[in-house]
């Protein structure tokens, strides 16, 4: 309880302030939905293409593996015949031509794994119940050099794996992030619905309370918002 005392504190500090100067804006539904259909639309689309990404990268790791085993195979047979190549016909052309397809193969696998993939590969472990291995590959992604436009999903969904494996005192801290640096975010309406729910998980029902009347006052035609209006009827506890 002391906890979620602090972690309420920490909330309302900033909170206050902004909440005065957002609370004065119009948000422009329309442009919002569109960014949420936009959005929705590209994760279906990875969704889609995920698995042909593992399937050709698959391939690319058994080639990989293969070409390994004929190169150490020649190079064995030259080091014990203690010969020339001119022994063995084209024994060191072969070796260079295998030392080149191997290169190749190693920059190919190492673009399958770029900034872009972890993304992907972070969305298809969540939805696969791979909550830990989904946090490490948003941290990853988050850690190079990722898309501007993806950096607030990343840390929402990173919020979602915690919650999801039931550790919401760090969940609520994740998705607090993504309310104070990116307020206007498709997913800072949600991140602050998730938050209300990680307190009333907690069983602190004031603070969860309070969190969801403030995502209501925020973002009153969001998605989230009539989410969190059931919630606080009683409807739907997430």
């Amino acid at each position: 309880m002391k906890r979620t005392l602090f972690l309420l504190c920490t909330l309302l500090i900033a909170g206050c302030a902004s909440q005065q100067d957002l609370t004065s804006l119009k948000w422009e539904v329309d442009a919002l939905r569109t960014r949420l259909v936009r959005q929705e639309t590209r994760l279906e689309e990875r969704d889609r293409t995920y698995e042909q990404t593992l399937r050709q990268q698959a391939e690319l790791q058994a080639r990989y593996a293969d070409l390994q085993s004929q190169l150490f195979m020649l190079q064995g047979s030259i080091d014990q015949l203690s010969v020339s190549a001119g022994l063995i016909p084209g024994g060191e052309t072969k070796i260079s031509a295998l030392e080149r397809e191997l290169e190749v193969l190693r920059d190919m696998l190492e673009r399958s794994h770029e900034p872009e993939s972890l993304y992907d590969m972070g969305i298809e472990k969540f939805t696969a119940g791979r909550y830990d291995d989904a946090i490490e590959d948003f941290r990853s992604y988050l850690s190079k050099t990722p898309d501007p436009g993806l950096v607030d999903n990343a840390h929402f969904w990173i919020g979602e794996a915690l919650y999801a494996k039931g550790n919401y005192e760090e969940a609520i801290l994740q998705y607090d992030l993504v309310v104070k640096k990116y307020k206007t975010s498709d997913t800072a309406p949600d991140s602050l619905y998730k938050q209300g729910l990680s307190f009333l998980k907690l069983g602190d029902g004031e603070t969860g309370t309070l969190i969801l009347q403030q995502l209501i006052g925020l973002y009153p035609d969001s998605e989230a918002a009539g989410n969190a209006e059931k919630t606080l009827k009683g409807e739907d506890h997430g």
